[in-house]
């Protein structure tokens, strides 16, 4: 039986599970990858516009009180995730990793996907941050970015390993395959480099980062 860190996390894991919202809601893992994103941007956008993200286009919630279940959940998982980066444990969520064996994408193939579709929905929050900081500090501002494309080129790279397998062959590169284990032993670095960056960032927009804290 997987083990989870909080008692939002099994429910949030069960809500994706049940039959009644298996087909509406995206996976478990894609969710959590959405969290992470939302926590760590330079400026957490407010419920109404992230919380619709965890439900599939093409769905929608049959009831209020589906909605509101849901609603709880998501906040509450968002306000353990901020507390966790607070103290910089900055991690996976437990039971969420890389796995080369069988057929089916690794867990954290689908945590990279929702970690991207959440940082593509924030792109403007740090656009708007980069924009500010380059008045003042040009020089740091360019290597903060090339940063910030690493851990994004990694995200990538495990959200769609064919993929990225096929792209590296394209240019010569045929270990890639081969050394994904290796690689992802530096996968908890980027992610601590991910929210270095944004809290580098926080200091040229209004800080929210209280705002949605546990009390």
């Amino acid at each position: 039986m997987q083990k989870f860190e909080s008692a939002a996390h099994a429910s949030l894991s069960s809500l994706c599970e049940s039959e009644e919202l298996l087909a509406v809601l995206h996976p478990y893992a894609f969710i959590q990858g959405i969290v992470f994103a939302v926590a760590a941007a330079p400026e957490i956008p407010m419920p109404e516009k992230w919380l619709p993200w965890a439900i599939k286009t093409s769905h929608q919630l049959t009831s209020t009180e589906q909605a509101d279940n849901l609603t709880d959940i998501l906040m509450k998982t968002l306000q353990i995730q901020l507390k966790d980066m607070s103290e910089e444990k900055i991690q996976l969520p437990q039971g969420i990793t890389f796995n080369q064996e069988g057929k089916e994408q690794s867990s954290v193939a689908v945590w990279c996907q929702g970690m991207l579709f959440g940082h593509s929905q924030l792109e403007s929050v740090w656009q708007d941050a980069w924009n500010k900081m380059q008045v003042s500090e040009m020089t740091q501002m360019q290597q903060l970015q090339k940063d910030l494309s690493h851990c994004l080129y990694m995200f990538s790279t495990f959200a769609d390993i064919p993929l990225a397998v096929k792209q590296a062959e394209s240019r010569g590169n045929d270990q890639l395959l081969n050394i994904l284990p290796k690689i992802f032993l530096s996968f908890p670095q980027t992610l601590k480099t991910y929210v270095g960056l944004s809290g580098r960032l926080v200091d040229y927009l209004p800080n929210q980062f209280e705002t949605f804290e546990q009390k």
